[in-house]
């Protein structure tokens, strides 16, 4: 991109943040008229800006509060996610918890990637988190598990199975 093409980006980019709604539509459509591309930038930069204002509005206190509490509420031997029993706490990360579990229905043992709560019902991570289901189940390779399942606990957890 050639600087003074960035210039424009940025230069239509403030005006339309200056306004709300229609006005801002009917401003692009006017502005880009006939340049999709250039529609596509700002757009795009629209949406990174909304997303941005979105996390800085939410405190890091709340959502500290929102993991800690499920450091909590870890799952017990014994308790159900759909068809698996949980057998022991393998270990925990920034995105939840993984656990031993048993395979009810095939009587194999698993383990179970449980997304937090708090983080299941933010899109972007869930997106994240499927992406890496995804991905592990393309590869064949001693060293990497193989993905059996993903899916969405009652409580409204998202899970991986391996």
């Amino acid at each position: 991109m050639n600087p003074e093409r960035w210039q424009q980006i940025d230069r239509l980019f403030h005006s339309a943040l200056e306004r709300n709604g229609g006005e801002r539509a009917a401003f692009l459509a006017q502005a880009c008229l006939g340049d999709e591309r250039l529609r596509q930038e700002i757009d795009s930069l629209l949406a990174s800006h909304d997303q941005a204002a979105s996390f800085i509005e939410t405190p890091a206190d709340d959502a500290a509060a929102g993991l800690m509490a499920e450091r909590h509420s870890r799952l017990r031997p014994g308790t159900m996610v759909n068809r698996y029993k949980i057998l022991d706490l393998l270990g925990e990360g920034g995105m939840g918890e993984v656990y031993l579990a048993q395979d009810m229905r095939l009587g194999r043992k698993v383990a179970l990637k449980l997304l937090s709560t708090y983080l299941s019902s933010d899109g972007e991570r869930l997106h994240r988190f499927e992406q890496e289901a995804r991905a592990a189940s393309t590869l064949s390779h001693a060293n990497v598990c193989v993905v059996h399942e993903v899916g969405e606990a009652k409580d409204g957890r998202h899970y991986i199975v391996m």
